[in-house]
C-alpha cells in the first residue's frame, strides 16, 4: 500500500524526503485503520493489522507472535 503511494507521488517543493516518507506512512496507517474498522472478515483484518504493525515499526518476529502468522505471510501482505 505505501509502495503505491511512493511510486505515484512526487515530492512537493521544499519538503524533505524524510518528512514526505513520514507523512506517507501516517496516511497508509490511517487507511489501514479505516479498512480494519469497516471489514468484519477476520482474515482481512489480520492482514491489514499485520501491515499496519509493520509500518508502525514492529519487528516481524513480534507480529508473528501477536497475530500468530508466518513471516512469509507478513512479507506477502506487505507487498
Amino acid at each position: 500500500m505505501i509502495n503505491q503511494h511512493l511510486q505515484t507521488a512526487r515530492l512537493p517543493m521544499g519538503v524533505s524526503q524524510q518528512k514526505f516518507l513520514e507523512e506517507t506512512t501516517l496516511q497508509a496507517i490511517a487507511e489501514l485503520q479505516d479498512f480494519i474498522a469497516q471489514h468484519p472478515d477476520g482474515r482481512e483484518v489480520r492482514k491489514a493489522l499485520a501491515v499496519k504493525l509493520v509500518y508502525q515499526g514492529y519487528l516481524y518476529d513480534e507480529i508473528q507472535t501477536i497475530l500468530d502468522v508466518s513471516r512469509g505471510s507478513i512479507t506477502g501482505w506487505k507487498h
